[in-house]
């Protein structure tokens, strides 16, 4: 059979595809709202669903028993978490859970993990030391990854030892690609090292194509080569200005005082499917869009025609170095 991939590269174009993601702007659970929103992108088309996970904030939605909520309701949408927290989660206990995540969905989790927000409150909520959340989730995707070829697994390392462990059941997949997030140099050689892509947040474009260089120099020094089309990208959307949260925001302003808002900030559908573009210029091809607006359903449904169906329907060109 032959892999998507090599049926795009024959092709001459890479898979463009934009997902929704539950803003962490969204004051308090929005449970209804939720709901419409997952019904109307099962409708429209949007490519899948990417829940945030944020322990320090426990007034989100917890994503897996969300996503497993949204996989009985739903037959088509694709299943993201963007991304979750690894370094206080035993890995055979969450390689077990997002193993019978991907059976439940018949095969549409798309799973993205990293450190975690490095934020003091959720350090202290999770009791992990700031200094061993890398070299944690660097041993918890190896030994997820071994869990998830279903053969007997032994593993002594400097965190987690088990003997004889199988799990079943398995993945869908013969191999459930796990990406990784982050934006600092050794995140990004830990992507080329060990991750299956890249899912970048709150960053701009001109960044995330540097930090695509990298983590390709990181994984020819590692044997290895991710897939042109494993680069993603996560971005704000609103319908117009008044949506938008005030200057000076937490997670929107303060989390990387450098960053311009128009870098990962868009209003309108133009000026979305412009920064879309953006970052398509530099290597990204996955999206996760999370919309800034009082009804974002409406503005889903509206932004689609106009930016996104598109953008997908065109896809990229194959880099001359990956054709």
């Amino acid at each position: 059979m032959v892999s998507a991939m090599t049926e795009e590269r024959s092709s001459g174009r890479l898979s463009v595809r934009v997902g929704v993601g539950l803003s962490p702007l969204a004051p308090g659970p929005p449970y209804p709202a939720f709901w419409e929103m997952v019904e109307a992108l099962e409708e429209i088309g949007y490519d899948s669903l990417w829940l945030n996970d944020s322990p320090g904030r426990l007034g989100t939605l917890a994503p897996l028993p969300t996503l497993a909520a949204v996989a009985a309701r739903t037959e088509r949408l694709k299943l993201g978490t963007n991304v979750l927290a690894l370094p206080h989660r035993h890995p055979v206990v969450l390689a077990r859970e997002l193993a019978t995540l991907d059976v439940l969905s018949a095969g549409r989790l798309l799973p993205a993990g990293g450190l975690g927000v490095d934020l003091p409150r959720e350090l202290a909520a999770t009791g992990v030391v700031k200094a061993e959340r890398g070299p944690r989730v660097e041993e918890s995707v190896a030994v997820m990854k071994r869990l998830w070829g279903g053969e007997p697994v032994t593993h002594s390392g400097r965190y987690w030892s088990f003997a004889d462990v199988v799990l079943h059941p398995t993945p869908t997949r013969p191999r459930l690609e796990f990406w990784l997030g982050g934006r600092a140099p050794a995140a990004l050689r830990r992507i080329g090292r060990v991750g299956d892509g890249w899912l970048a947040s709150f960053a701009g474009p001109e960044e995330v194509g540097e930090g695509i260089a990298t983590i390709r120099a990181a994984a020819a020094d590692a044997g290895r080569v991710i897939d042109e089309d494993h680069y993603g990208a996560t971005i704000f959307s609103a319908p117009g200005e008044a949506e938008l949260p005030p200057p000076g925001h937490p997670l929107l302003d303060q989390l990387r005082p450098g960053l311009a808002r128009s870098d990962h900030v868009a209003v309108g559908a133009a000026a979305t499917r412009a920064l879309l573009e953006r970052f398509l210029a530099v290597g990204v091809t996955k999206f996760v869009l999370n919309p800034l607006s009082r009804d974002p359903a409406d503005w889903l449904r509206r932004l689609y025609p106009a930016a996104i169906e598109p953008l997908e329907r065109a896809g990229l060109s194959v880099p001359a170095a990956a054709g």
